[in-house]
């Protein structure tokens, strides 16, 4: 009898047991929280674009073996993953002396969290625009390294525009009416040019469309979300102004000759670096600097040429000259007018 007892106990001791770690299982997936684009040069983008789904920064298996280039992107990380990941193989190729085996991309979905990400030592190294750079700085300590040339110039700066027959002379013409710029985290579309007013003791109010009404003191401002709605809004008249890159103004592809004649360049601001690699607060200095080298000679040969081609019109990197440090130092004071 005692035998006859025994089996089957056992055997539903051995079934609960089971069902106990599948449900700690699924609560342990239900807590999972979607954290960005991983990608490694192992799994192809349409794997790594599901498998993403379920990672948490915890999920992220990084080592001192990995090299990992961030980035941002909420709504396309995918395209930023497949210009990325070419950079990131070619440094993890070229820094196994510090024992780095893969390169791998992290695409985050906004600055806080890119920060964090850096911050904790799961995002190595960062190429961005000057203002999200100097952000993600402040918050997880990565140090500015070296610069992006795009379309050939180091440096861009943003441009006041009126359509020519406005009467609009200079920014004072801007009070009492609305501009565009582009977007609240922009350098050249809204941080440069939306500092410069205030730095020049001009109001600068924030409205939901170009349609509102401000006040004969003030110049109100809303976002047009990029340079092309800002140059539609000018040519129509539904705004005053607008403010855009150099780049953006040269640029045949998004403004021709003919167009550019029915507009006039009121004002500038400052000019600063057009593009900063950041790397995080913990990268070792020697490693640093052969990363710095490896970007400032990819101009010089094929593979690294085709990879600049791919990073969306980086001509070349170079090593940050001391004169910019005055640029950054005016452009953090910029930010400090116009960021909470």
């Amino acid at each position: 009898m005692l035998t006859k007892i025994t089996q089957p106990a056992i055997l539903l001791g051995l079934i609960l047991m089971l069902l106990l770690a599948a449900c700690q299982a699924n609560l342990g997936d239900s807590s999972i929280r979607p954290l960005g684009e991983v990608s490694t040069g192992a799994i192809p983008v349409e794997q790594r674009t599901i498998d993403s789904e379920h990672l948490n920064t915890q999920g992220i298996s990084l080592s001192a073996s990995t090299i990992t280039l961030g980035d941002i992107d909420p709504e396309d990380p995918t395209k930023k993953i497949g210009r990325l990941q070419p950079l990131a193989d070619y440094l993890a190729e070229n820094l196994k002396e510090y024992g780095v085996e893969q390169g791998r991309v992290v695409i985050a979905r906004d600055i806080e969290e890119l920060a964090t990400l850096i911050a904790d030592g799961t995002i190595d190294v960062n190429i961005d625009s000057p203002f999200p750079s100097l952000q993600v700085q402040e918050m997880s300590g990565s140090k500015v390294v070296a610069r992006g040339w795009k379309q050939n110039a180091p440096d861009y700066w943003s441009i006041y525009v009126a359509r020519r027959d406005s009467g609009i002379d200079s920014v004072d013409d801007f009070l009492g009416k609305v501009v565009a710029f582009e977007e609240p985290h922009s350098t050249s579309g809204f941080i440069l040019p939306a500092g410069t007013l205030v730095d020049r003791g001009l109001r600068i109010v924030e409205v939901s469309g170009p349609e509102v009404s401000v006040a004969p003191d003030e110049i109100g401002y809303f976002f047009a979300l990029d340079e092309e709605n800002t140059f539609e809004l000018i040519f129509r008249g539904a705004v005053a102004g607008g403010a855009v890159s150099n780049q953006d103004f040269l640029d045949p592809k998004k403004l021709d000759d003919d167009l550019k004649a029915q507009l006039v360049a009121v004002d500038h601001t400052i000019s600063v670096p057009r593009q900063f690699v950041s790397v995080g607060p913990g990268l070792d200095q020697e490693m640093t600097d052969t990363i710095v080298d490896l970007l400032a000679g990819l101009e010089h040969f094929e593979q690294g040429q085709q990879i600049l081609k791919g990073m969306r019109k980086t001509k070349r990197y170079d090593a940050l000259p001391p004169e910019s440090e005055a640029a950054i130092e005016e452009l953090e004071r910029l930010i400090d007018l116009v960021v909470d």
